[in-house]
C-alpha cells in the first residue's frame, strides 16, 4: 500500500469516528434540550395551578373582596402568559 493510500485510509477512519462523535453529541444535545423543555413545561403547569387556585379564591370571594382580588388574579395571569410566551419562543429557537 502506498503512503498516500495509507494516509487516505487513516483519514477515512478518522472521518468515520468524527461522524460517530458528532452523532453522539447530537443525541446528547437532544436529550438535554428535551429535559430542559420538560422542566419548563413542569414550571408552566405549576404556574397554571397557582393561577387556578387564585381564580377559585376569586370565584368564592364576596363582591367587595373580589374586586380587590382581581389585581392578584391579573398578576397571576400576566405571569402565566409571559412564561408561556417565553417557553414557546425558546422551543422555536431550539427548533431552528
Amino acid at each position: 500500500m502506498s503512503r498516500n493510500s495509507e494516509y487516505v485510509s487513516a483519514m477515512q477512519a478518522r472521518m468515520k469516528q468524527f461522524d460517530k462523535d458528532v452523532e453522539a453529541l447530537s443525541a446528547e444535545a437532544v436529550a438535554r434540550a428535551h429535559a430542559a423543555y420538560d422542566e419548563q413545561v413542569k414550571d408552566l403547569r405549576a404556574s397554571r395551578e397557582a393561577g387556578h387556585k387564585q381564580l377559585l379564591r376569586l370565584q368564592a370571594a364576596s363582591e367587595s373582596s373580589g374586586a380587590a382580588m382581581q389585581a392578584g388574579m391579573q398578576t397571576a395571569w400576566d405571569t402565566m402568559e409571559a412564561a408561556l410566551k417565553k417557553v414557546s419562543a425558546d422551543l422555536k429557537r431550539m427548533a431552528s
